[in-house]
Formats: C-alpha cells, sequence, structure tokens
C-alpha cells in the first residue's frame, strides 16, 4: 500500500463509525498543480487549473471554510514539504479531522515533478496514510509529456477493480486510479482538464447523485467517474478504466459532498432528461463549466453563480438553453425554451457525433411542357439523401406521364418518363426552416404511345436532363415521427432530348432539342 504506482491515484483513509458520515469539520485541503516538470517535459496547460477546479468545487459542496484550504500552485518539491508539515502539525490537535491533498503535474513511477524538483511518490503516500485525523484523502493526477496530446500518468501498476456499488464500510484505506495496468490517462483541450478530474469535479458537484437524495457518496463518486472517464476516453485512441482498491473495516457509508442544501455561494442547476449536458460560462463559446451524463433525470448540479448557456446533446438533436444561476437557488432547465439543432443540421455544420445522416423521401409534383401542346405534366419522385459535413448529395428516381394534344385527334399521344438523378445541395439552417440551393443532373428514357385511332408505332430515346434545385424543409413534431421533415422543391429544368418530326403523322425526320420548362413538388423527408 506504500508503493503507489497506478497512473493517478485517490487514497480515501475514512469513514466515521456510522452511516452516511459527511466530511469531518476539521478536513484540512491542500491542492497543489504545477504545470512544468524537468526541462526536458513538455509544459502542461492544465495541471493548476486541476487543482484549482477540484479545491473550489470542495470548498462549495463538502462544506469546507476557506480558512482550512490551500493552494500550492506552480511551486517546488520543498514548497509542498512545509505546506504539509503546517497542516500535519494543526491536525494532531484535531483526532477527528482530515487530510485531503490533490496534486495535477507531472511525475514517473517513483516521483513528482515539480519545476525540476522531485517529491518521491512513497514519501508523500505514507506522509498522507499516516497523518493524524479519521480521514485521509490523496489524489495524484499525474502527467507523462512525450506526445503532443499530452497523455497524463505514471507507471503501470497490477490492476485492481472494484464494483461501483461496492460499499465503504468505516476506517481503512481505499485507492482510485484513473486507469489501469498499461493504460495512460489523458488531458482534453475541449474540457481544459484531465478527463478523470473533470468527471470527478462534476460528479462531487450533483452529477454522480444516482439516488438523488442530494449526497454524494463515495460509491456514487467512483460509478459516475468510471463510467464517464470510460465515455470520454472512447473518442481518443487509448481506453480508460478507472479502478477501485480499499482495506477497510468497521461499517458506514461516506458522503463526499452534500448537493442538497442551498449556499449563498452557489446555485443549482436542475437539469432535464437523461442525456449528455455541455455547460459553458456565458456563451456558447465560453470556458466549459461541466460535461455530464448524468444516470436520472432532474439531476442538479451546483454551480457558482452566473449565466451559462447548457447544450444538451441527444442522438438526433442539440438543444441549447442560456440560464442564469443565483446564488441560493434554483434554476429549472425546462422552464427555459430551447433552440433546437437538429442531428442533420449538426452534420452540415460540422458538428456533433455523427459524420453523415441518411434519409429517405417521396414527393409528387408537376413539370410545366416540354413539348408543344404537352401541358402540365404530373410526376413522382423517390430518393434518397446524404447530409455531409458542409453539403448534401443525394440520388432519386422519377416517373412523369402526361398527354400531347395535336391538331390531328387521330395522332394524341401519351408521353411517359422514367429518370434517374444525381442531386448536390447545399444547405442554409435558418431556425425551424432549411434552405437549400443545389443542382440536379438525370438520364431519362422517354417512351410516346398514340391514343388516337391511326395505328402509330410507338416511340423511345433516351436523353439527359439538368436543373437548379430549391427546396425548402420544416421539420415535423418529433411526437409524430423523429426525423420527419416537411419537404417543397422545385426549379428551371432543361431536357436534351431527340425529338421526330412528323408531317400528317409519318416522321420526316428528327432533330436534337433542349427545351426549357420549370418542376415543383412537395412531400416528406424521413432521415433515419
Amino acid at each position: 500500500m506504500r508503493s503507489l504506482l497506478p497512473i493517478v491515484a485517490v487514497l480515501l483513509l475514512a469513514l466515521a463509525p456510522r452511516p452516511a458520515a459527511a466530511l469531518p469539520d476539521g478536513t484540512w485541503v491542500v491542492a497543489i498543480g504545477n504545470n512544468t516538470g524537468d526541462a526536458d517535459e513538455v509544459a502542461l496547460r492544465y495541471a493548476e487549473r486541476d487543482a484549482e477546479q477540484l479545491f473550489e468545487a470542495l470548498g462549495q459542496v463538502g462544506g469546507l471554510p476557506p480558512s482550512r484550504m490551500i493552494r500550492v500552485l506552480g511551486q517546488d518539491a520543498d514548497a509542498v514539504r512545509a505546506t504539509l508539515d503546517d497542516v500535519e502539525g494543526r491536525l494532531k490537535a484535531q483526532p477527528d479531522g482530515a487530510l485531503l491533498v490533490f496534486y495535477s503535474g507531472h511525475a514517473d513511477a517513483h516521483a513528482l515533478h515539480l519545476g525540476g524538483s522531485h517529491l518521491p511518490i512513497a514519501e508523500l503516500t505514507e506522509r498522507v496514510e499516516q497523518a493524524p485525523g479519521r480521514l485521509r484523502l490523496l489524489i495524484i493526477d499525474a502527467c507523462r509529456s512525450g506526445s503532443a496530446s499530452r497523455v497524463k500518468g505514471l507507471a503501470p501498476a497490477p490492476e485492481f477493480v472494484m464494483r461501483a456499488d461496492d460499499r465503504v464500510q468505516a476506517e481503512g484505506l481505499a485507492i482510485i486510479t484513473s486507469s489501469t495496468a498499461g493504460e495512460d490517462s489523458q488531458e482534453s483541450d475541449a474540457l481544459k482538464a484531465s478527463f478523470f478530474s473533470h468527471h470527478l469535479v462534476n460528479g462531487l458537484r450533483g452529477a454522480a447523485d444516482e439516488d438523488g437524495d442530494g449526497r454524494v457518496t463515495l460509491a456514487e463518486a467512483y460509478g459516475y467517474t468510471y463510467a464517464q472517464t470510460l465515455r470520454s476516453s472512447g473518442r481518443t485512441m487509448k481506453l480508460q478504466h478507472p479502478t477501485y482498491r480499499f482495506d477497510l473495516k468497521g461499517r458506514g457509508e461516506v458522503v463526499l459532498a452534500r448537493v442538497g442544501e442551498a449556499s449563498q455561494r452557489t446555485g443549482q442547476l436542475e437539469l432535464g432528461p437523461q442525456a449528455v449536458y455541455l455547460v459553458t460560462e456565458g456563451s456558447e463559446g465560453g470556458p466549459v463549466a461541466a460535461e455530464v451524463a448524468p444516470a436520472r433525470a432532474d439531476t442538479r448540479l451546483v454551480l457558482p453563480p452566473g449565466t451559462y448557456h447548457v447544450q444538451e446533446r441527444h442522438p438526433r438533436e442539440y438543444r441549447h438553453y442560456r440560464v442564469a444561476v443565483t446564488a441560493g437557488g434554483t434554476t429549472r432547465l425546462l422552464d427555459h425554451p430551447p433552440e433546437i439543432l437538429r442531428y442533420d443540421q449538426l452534420v452540415r455544420a460540422r458538428g456533433g457525433p455523427a459524420r453523415s445522416i441518411h434519409g429517405v423521401m417521396a414527393l409528387g409534383g408537376a413539370r410545366t411542357a416540354l413539348l408543344d401542346g404537352q401541358g402540365i405534366t404530373p410526376q413522382a419522385v423517390v430518393g434518397y439523401q446524404a447530409d455531409l459535413p458542409g453539403f448534401s448529395v443525394g440520388a432519386r428516381a422519377r416517373f412523369s406521364s402526361g398527354t400531347t394534344l395535336t391538331a390531328d385527334p387521330a395522332a394524341d399521344r401519351r408521353h411517359d418518363e422514367y429518370a434517374l438523378a444525381l442531386t448536390f445541395e447545399r444547405f442554409f439552417d435558418l431556425g425551424p426552416l432549411s434552405l437549400s440551393l443545389g443542382l440536379l443532373v438525370e438520364g431519362a428514357w422517354h417512351r410516346q404511345t398514340f391514343t388516337g385511332g391511326r395505328p402509330i408505332e410507338p416511340r423511345s430515346t433516351v436523353g439527359a436532363g439538368f436543373g437548379g434545385l430549391v427546396a425548402l424543409e420544416r421539420h415535423l413534431p418529433a411526437s409524430w415521427a423523429p426525423g420527419l421533415a416537411l419537404r417543397l422543391e422545385g426549379g428551371p429544368y432543361t431536357a436534351l432530348m431527340e425529338v421526330t418530326e412528323v408531317e400528317q403523322g409519318v416522321p420526316v425526320g428528327s432533330d436534337w432539342a433542349t427545351p426549357l420548362s420549370g418542376w415543383a413538388a412537395l412531400g416528406l423527408r424521413w432521415r433515419l
């Protein structure tokens, strides 16, 4: 237990000998962060921010007074030792107190790297383990540079896994690691934090409160952090599997945070249905306050007062909210009308989880005359379309049929067309409506049969068609059918086709023609 080799270690010696024991009133917090390691190590971006975020969260939801919380940022190993000496001396007068130490920065298998100085991991582990107090907590989120992605981690250790629903039972030693043997612990530019620390912080802010009792227990915090670290690292080349190790005695369950109690320093944001939520400060492009995926609906997050942009991510759409969190108050997300950005719009805007969205359509419409005397020709269209980043492509089949009247009723004819087309569109999403501009290219088979009394052989030919494409789409309520939209389209159209010249019912020659017409169609598009 004295050798700390896992990539990120969280040592929790807890618990009061009664159920649901909270952090003791005499808890001291030391948050250590250093973005610089040895001279040959690339400077980190978020190690000191990780320490700040956990420090602030524990102050807000752990009920800890500022006088018992110390930050050691950008300092060397001797400064860390001096701070720990001072806090350990104060804890000797508080046998029921607690010590919580957090570190984020560079490390190897043997030592933390603090601005060119080293603090052996075994030394730090032993000091925390033997410190006075009922609860001792050590969190080490260490980074090992060596790639552009700034992979974080210590050297691998043998794997140990505890189920999330296992109960911590009174006093003893527990270890939580951010990853198992052979895995790396990673940090994210999008979150501006490590995956593990970010999800641990937001779990403590309420996302891990699985049973909704307003308290976050050790088992809930581990279970939530495990699932979310695995989900986040799944977007990268390497997965992380946080693990749990303990050596405990007695009975009871520790409460790490109380998120159901009002505070004048924080407010609560009540989320909606189960989904992934991205909460940013101020605006959509602001700093990330939380990325959470709570296990139940109506989960409450504890946040500092302020204005937030909330993105609620569903498989078929994103919902955007702008909310204000007030000190001591609760803001319900569902009390605010969302701006809905559906999944096809997300793909076209180069966002969202999918790289393409596929759909089918069925339309009915009409086209103006291609030939003299033809009149308005009804037509039906069925097609497939794929929305890609920046543009959409489609394939469709068209059938039309119309009657052409001539000066000689005995030579009246029916004109049928069978066509296959490709379409290329660029969408512009304008709130509830989507406008597209594009092109249509098709090949067609034309067949004429004569309906008059004169016996004239049917004629057929192949041709091509080219046209502009303008479309409007309006999404229908999701309760009707998810992904269903009303589509109106049309545009100019010209055909390249061979036309036979007839005199008194007798063909006398042929020529290629390019008649100009227009068309319009209305129907439904269903995105799968």
